[in-house]
């Protein structure tokens, strides 16, 4: 009981990391980008590039060596799969309370708010060892509060914003003003938004929903601020939480 009133939960799911895969392809194609992850718990999704992803027929990306393996079954659509991601040239995360991952406590945590039964557990135990061997920089602190700071401090290249199943829990009457801060930097150089999470919550695509009764209910969308036209928004494809599955809905 000491611990569950110390900790709260933390879903870190690098299975995750196969929807993001395509995502990432599909804004930024072969260009360098700098990857940023609010709510990103201990950040183990910014290490996608580290990761085999494979969609079956539709191809694989990543190392083949890769001690983390992600499978992602494609039910529909053509997602664009590229051997290798787009060269992540800077990756930092942003978390309210994010695990150290360098702390046994911490790590076995992680481990703990795995669903029993899911075959998650060992997947995410390898992943916490090769965060552990090169720990990504992650932020600690309000995503309204630190973002400005973290955007600004990056190099040249094209930004992608992730928000993997965390833009909703920000509070309904400060959503507009992250969507603003995003807009704002977009202005001056390209950046990217892709969020993952439940149907309705970005404008203008809030009355994008799946299909009745589907097994694949959560949405990723993709907003592109480049400074010269207006915002490009799209739903990219209709998904199943955890990274089990895709519907492919973008075109290239």
């Amino acid at each position: 009981m000491e611990v569950l009133n110390a900790r709260t939960v933390q879903t870190n799911e690098v299975g995750r990391s196969g929807l993001l895969g395509p995502a990432l392809t599909w804004v930024a194609g072969e260009e360098p980008i700098q990857l940023v992850d609010v709510g990103c718990s201990a950040g183990l999704n910014l290490l996608c590039d580290r990761f085999r992803l494979d969609y079956g027929s539709h191809g694989a990306t990543g190392p083949e060596d890769s001690p983390v393996p992600v499978a992602c079954t494609v039910s529909a659509g053509v997602p664009p799969i590229a051997r290798q991601l787009p060269v992540i040239a800077g990756r930092v995360g942003i978390d309210l309370d994010p695990p150290d991952l360098t702390n046994a406590d911490d790590t076995r945590w992680l481990l703990a708010c795995i669903w029993p039964g899911t075959g998650r557990f060992d997947r995410a135990a390898r992943a916490i060892e090769m965060g552990r061997a090169d720990t990504p920089p992650v932020v600690r602190g309000d995503a309204l509060e630190v973002l400005p700071g973290v955007l600004d401090c990056l190099e040249d290249g094209r930004i992608v914003v992730l928000n993997s199943w965390s833009y909703s829990y920000f509070p309904v009457e400060r959503r507009q003003e992250y969507v603003e801060l995003l807009a704002e930097v977009g202005r001056h150089r390209p950046l990217a938004w892709v969020t993952m999470d439940t149907p309705g919550l970005v404008e203008p695509l809030a009355h994008v929903t799946p299909p009745t009764g589907s097994s694949e209910p959560d949405v990723i969308t993709g907003v592109i601020f480049d400074g010269v036209r207006p915002p490009h928004a799209g739903v990219l494809a209709f998904v199943q939480s955890h990274g089990q599955s895709m519907s492919w809905q973008a075109q290239s």
